[in-house]
């Protein structure tokens, strides 16, 4: 199996950089220092500033080609109705795709999610066997339910526009809010 570098940087990327990279990320997101909780104003429930999820679900595109979907989401909410992060999501199956990309997620109304994400795709060249990176933009919106303080499962619907094809991915996220 070819490492996950080699699709998001090139051949001469190091595999303790990428490792490096994600043991930043989850330190600085797990960091007690990042724990914070804010009431909304006039609601009767509260939100966490911080939600990572790990999603699973299935990729398909306008053909008859799909594959399984699994990926980590992060978001900081800015206020209650807005907030900005990270995702990086890989599909398998008929074709080979990573995607990673900076999501705005927007929380109009109690538990619902609307997403707009930009970022970059790299998937294979069927003809040439090769790496193509384009970029896309993704929507999605998906709906929140809460489990106890901190947990949630969002079953969620996203659309990916990039240069050579549309993509539907469907699937659900697990989720811990801190």
């Amino acid at each position: 199996m070819k490492s996950l570098s080699k699709y998001i940087i090139g051949p001469t990327f190091q595999k303790g950089h990428l490792l490096l990279i994600v043991a930043s990320f989850l330190f600085m997101a797990w960091s007690p220092v990042s724990v914070a909780e804010e009431a909304h104003e006039g609601a009767a429930h509260s939100f966490h500033r911080h939600h990572a999820a790990l999603f699973i679900g299935n990729t398909q595109n306008d053909g008859s080609e799909h594959g399984l979907s699994v990926g980590m989401e992060y978001e900081y909410r800015i206020n209650q109705w807005l907030g900005l992060g990270g995702l990086v999501e890989y599909a398998a199956g008929d074709f080979e795709h990573l995607l990673i990309a900076v999501p705005l997620f927007i929380h109009p109304y109690e538990d619902w999610i609307f997403t707009v994400a930009a970022g970059t795709e790299i998937h294979k060249k069927e003809e040439e066997n090769k790496r193509k990176r384009d970029w896309l933009i993704r929507t999605s919106v998906g709906y929140q339910f809460q489990f106890g303080e901190k947990y949630s499962i969002t079953p969620a619907f996203h659309v990916d526009f990039s240069e050579h094809e549309t993509l539907f991915i469907y699937g659900f996220y697990i989720g811990l809010g801190f």
